[in-house]
């Protein structure tokens, strides 16, 4: 994990400090997305918050897929968002403060796993 523990990032106008639990929840939730990409296929915010049995409501994953995001910028090479595999059960697309094409950033996302796995 390229985060730190008590590190302070801006991300939309908002400052962001690190946390234990999000470094917790963000070496679970990489692998776990990963796989999702590798697979070709997005999850809902409820099922990714089931499946890893995180402690917060659907809307409350906007933080962490943001802190995910810089987490990526920081490593080497040009990987995609994995936060656009994430999307709204009632809308089946990412939530409105994405940055970027989510669709296209998917395809991107799918290439570039079935490439590295």
């Amino acid at each position: 994990m390229t985060l730190q523990v008590g590190e302070k990032l801006t991300s939309k106008g908002r400052v962001l400090t690190v946390t234990d639990l999000d470094l917790t929840t963000l070496e679970k939730m990489r692998p776990y997305l990963i796989d999702i990409a590798v697979a070709g296929t997005t999850i809902t915010y409820g099922d990714l918050i089931a499946a890893l049995d995180l402690p917060c409501v659907p809307n409350g994953l906007g933080r962490i897929l943001d802190l995910l995001s810089e987490n990526r910028f920081r490593r080497p090479g040009e990987e995609p968002s994995l936060a656009a595999l994430v999307i709204s059960q009632a809308t089946g697309e990412v939530g409105d403060s994405f940055d970027g094409d989510p669709a296209q950033e998917r395809e991107l996302l799918y290439a570039y796993w079935a490439n590295v796995s």
